[in-house]
């Protein structure tokens, strides 16, 4: 009988333990941020800016930033458009997100297809693509509305 007992009350101990990790589990799950799925926050975080080595000295002058660079747009899902030269010319381009990969095909001068790896930075709002030896940085800037 006291077999019984004893493999009852470690039954009962391993139960409690595993119900307040639970709990644990739980409060974190509900306490932490919201996040959104890749797709959706490239087109919530606004324009996406290529960084290079010609960044204005002030990050504050939004003008001299987007002057003369790469500024992806992604419109909708699936959808965007880009420029290189703040939108003297806007080219339009789809895009997909699958097995960890950023695809998009760009209506250029000629049809581009380009396929990244990707990591995005939601908290940082950057996004790192890399396509064999090439690694692209983008910063993701608000619209302004």
């Amino acid at each position: 009988m006291k077999k019984k007992n004893l493999i009852s009350i470690i039954v009962l101990i391993i139960g409690l333990i595993m119900l307040a990790v639970g709990l644990v589990f739980l409060i974190i799950k509900l306490t932490g941020g919201a996040s959104i799925q890749d797709g959706e926050y490239l087109v919530e975080a606004g324009k996406w800016v290529m960084q290079d080595e010609t960044n204005c000295e002030n990050a504050e002058e939004t003008n001299c930033e987007l002057e003369g660079k790469v500024i992806w747009d992604f419109t909708e899902i699936g959808k965007g458009t880009l420029t290189t030269n703040n939108y003297t010319n806007d080219y339009s381009f789809i895009w997909a997100i699958e097995d960890g990969k950023l695809k998009i095909e760009t209506d250029w001068l000629y049809p581009l297809e380009n396929e990244y790896d990707y990591n995005i930075n939601q908290g940082a709002g950057e996004m790192i693509l890399t396509a064999g030896d090439e690694t692209y940085h983008f910063t993701a800037v608000a619209d302004e509305k």
